[in-house]
């Protein structure tokens, strides 16, 4: 199930990215965010839960520069202009997006439901825990699908 619930995550953020924050993406192998070099940025690091016939999380990771720059393209305004609570107003939006579209196209017995995406610490992510590495024209994000 895990392996079908990504593959749908994937698609997700690729529709989500590429329509609402006019952005391609492309999917790079897993790896830490040490090794990815995503470690070294400033980043916003946020967190949805869901439950259904499988729960879990979705967590993404991205630097605060391509979180700017997303949130300038989806509301469309200047990024000197926005604020941190538009930054991560818009990661979590973001996920929630991704999660919802992508859940919506998993077959399930039960319905899912989501929780309410939050900021988290980054701290949260184990060390050696290895990431789907997402790059897009300017930057990478990563994302870890969490099954419980």
């Amino acid at each position: 199930m895990k392996k079908i619930l990504m593959k749908a995550m994937m698609t997700s953020i690729s529709e989500v990215m590429e329509t609402m924050f006019f952005l391609p993406v492309e999917f790079e192998e897993e790896s830490t965010l040490a090794a990815c070099g995503l470690s070294k940025e400033k980043k916003i690091v946020c967190r949805l839960t869901f439950t259904g016939d499988v729960s879990g999380s979705l967590i993404i990771v991205a630097p605060e520069n391509l979180v700017a720059q997303m949130a300038e393209n989806f509301m469309g305004e200047d990024k000197d202009m926005l604020t941190e609570e538009h930054f991560s107003g818009t990661l979590t939006e973001m996920l929630n997006m991704v999660c919802g579209n992508a859940l919506s196209k998993t077959k399930s017995k039960e319905p899912f439901e989501l929780g309410i995406p939050e900021v988290i610490d980054e701290s949260e992510i184990k060390e050696k825990e290895k990431l789907t590495i997402i790059e897009t024209t300017e930057s990478k994000m990563a994302i870890l699908l969490k099954i419980n």
